[in-house]
C-alpha cells in the first residue's frame, strides 16, 4: 500500500483538527467560544488558505468573524464551515484514491516499469 503524499496528509490532519474544534462550538455552544477557540479558527483558515483551499478558508474567516461580532447569523455560518469541512474531506479522499487507482493501473500495463519508477519516486525523483 503507498503512503499518502505529505501535503496530504498535513491537510487530512489538519482537517481532523479542525472539525474537532467544530464539533466543540456546537457542544459548548458558540457564546462559549473564547479566546483559543477563535485562535484555533484563525490558524486553521490560514493554513487552509495555504494549502489551497481558499473556499472553505474563507467561510470559516466569515464565522470567526460572526462569532467576534456576536452575530446571531453565526450559527448557520458553522453549518457552512461544517459542509465545506465535510466536502473537502470527500474531495481530498477522492485525490488520494484516484492516485492509488492509477498507481495500480500502470502496475498492471507495465509491472517492470511501475516497480523502476516506484523506486525512484522513493528516492526522491519525481518527472511527472
Amino acid at each position: 500500500m503507498t503512503q499518502l503524499p505529505p501535503e496530504c496528509d498535513e491537510l487530512r490532519v489538519n482537517i481532523e483538527r479542525l472539525r474537532a474544534v467544530l464539533d466543540n462550538l456546537v457542544v459548548r455552544g458558540l457564546r462559549a467560544c473564547g479566546g483559543d477557540e477563535l485562535a484555533q479558527l484563525r490558524s486553521h483558515a490560514e493554513h487552509l488558505e495555504r494549502a489551497g483551499a481558499g473556499h472553505v478558508a474563507a467561510v470559516l474567516s466569515s464565522l470567526h468573524d460572526r462569532i467576534e461580532k456576536g452575530d446571531r447569523a453565526s450559527a448557520a455560518a458553522l453549518l457552512t464551515v461544517q459542509t465545506s469541512v465535510r466536502l473537502l474531506a470527500r474531495l481530498l479522499t477522492l485525490r488520494v484514491v484516484r492516485g492509488q487507482f492509477e498507481l495500480a493501473v500502470a502496475r498492471l500495463e507495465n509491472p517492470a516499469g511501475a516497480t523502476d519508477r516506484d523506486a525512484a519516486d522513493e528516492d526522491g525523483d519525481d518527472d511527472g
